[in-house]
């Protein structure tokens, strides 16, 4: 396909979640890919200038495939900000951090009510991989949105966290099944 029509793929199939490709930065990408033999280039007349037409190459497909399958079998861990967010609670008034807190929870609704759309309407046509596609994400957010009530309702109701309570807490030491619990 020529770089105008991967730009509208890339647009239209959803993937600008994960990436910011714009016209610049996939010409570039197309140039790299190109130099590595992942993809081949050849020209095509058309009514103005030559335009280039683009083809992934067996080498390039082998790659796209070890990639997908390494997704796959072991997606990465899933972070997010707020996780480091919640670290610095104790130095931020607790007004705002509740706006904060709030105004992520209608960020995620908004976001899970588009991947609701999205689904609703790919299963009314038939399209069961777009469908599935759009469902995990949408289950995880469903899941985030659960916890962060829960997570809101808890900060609210409890006194300012300290930070105290981080420089109790190491990563590097294991569970300790001494350790006194707190019910």
């Amino acid at each position: 396909m020529h770089g105008y029509d991967l730009q509208r793929v890339v647009h239209d199939r959803g993937f600008t979640f994960w990436t910011q490709l714009r016209r610049s930065s996939s010409y570039k990408a197309l140039h790299l890919l190109k130099r590595h033999g992942l993809i081949t280039v050849r020209t095509k007349p058309g009514d103005g200038p030559n335009r280039k037409v683009y083809s992934i190459t067996e080498q390039g497909l082998e790659q796209l495939r070890r990639h997908c399958l390494a997704k796959l079998a072991t997606p990465s861990h899933p972070r997010n900000d707020i996780d480091l967010a919640i670290y610095a609670l104790p130095f931020l008034p607790r007004v705002q951090a509740l706006a904060a807190l709030r105004q992520s929870r209608e960020h995620l609704q908004a976001r899970a009510e588009f991947l609701r759309e999205r689904l609703t309407w790919c299963r009314r046509r038939g399209l069961r991989m777009p469908a599935l596609s759009f469902e995990r994400p949408l289950v995880a957010l469903e899941a985030e949105i659960e916890w962060l009530n829960h997570f809101v309702a808890d900060y609210a109701a409890h006194p300012d966290p300290s930070t105290e309570e981080w420089n109790e807490y190491s990563y590097l030491e294991p569970p300790d099944a001494a350790s006194p619990l707190v019910e």
